[in-house]
């Protein structure tokens, strides 16, 4: 049985180079709690959960970085509404006599994809631009809450604000971490 010299090598040049790149991961999660009474009498809780993943390698030490994300959570106890959209930061809620908005700002990502005439080869690029946007709550529920659908659909900036003077709208607590500059 003949061993090949190279192969062996190479193998053993694979398996340092993933010994020494590799990374363990650590996740930290919490969550924190804000309750209120919104002036006209509604009960609102606002819980956010904060995820910080740290890749440290494994043989070096070498902290290659961070990642913090986050997810809000709001519930309004009476109407039972609950509004949950991922990174998205809720910054008011809308009353109206039939109906509850919210507005929220977002961060949206808009790839640009660029093509080289000369190479033909083509690259994306994330642009990632802070929205204001903007929901209303459908129920269709019944019989207690127990049958049916609730969901959030998207409106127009133009129907918040149209509606929004005929409304009350009250501030929901949040850490400012999305702002949009003006």
């Amino acid at each position: 049985m003949k061993i090949n010299f190279k192969t062996i090598t190479y193998t053993v040049l694979l398996a340092f180079s993933i010994t020494i790149l590799s990374c363990k991961s650590n996740t930290e999660e919490s969550t924190t709690e804000k309750s209120s009474v919104l002036p006209n009498g509604m009960r609102l809780t606002v819980f956010k959960t904060n995820k910080d993943k740290t890749s440290i390698g494994i043989l070096t030490g070498t902290n290659y970085g961070t990642t913090h994300t986050y997810k809000y959570n709001v519930l309004l106890h009476e109407p039972d509404v609950n509004w949950s959209l991922g990174s998205g930061e809720p910054k008011n809620f809308l009353f109206c006599k039939d109906t509850t908005y919210i507005h929220y700002v977002n961060k949206n990502n808009y790839p640009i994809t660029v093509t080289d005439s000369v190479t033909n080869t083509s690259t994306t690029e994330n642009n990632y631009k802070m929205e204001s946007m903007y929901q209303k709550h459908v129920d269709n529920r019944y019989f207690f809450n127990l049958f049916g659908d609730d969901f959030w659909l998207d409106v127009t900036p133009k129907r918040y604000n149209e509606i929004k003077n005929s409304c009350e709208e009250y501030a929901i607590p949040n850490d400012g971490e999305l702002t949009i500059a003006d």
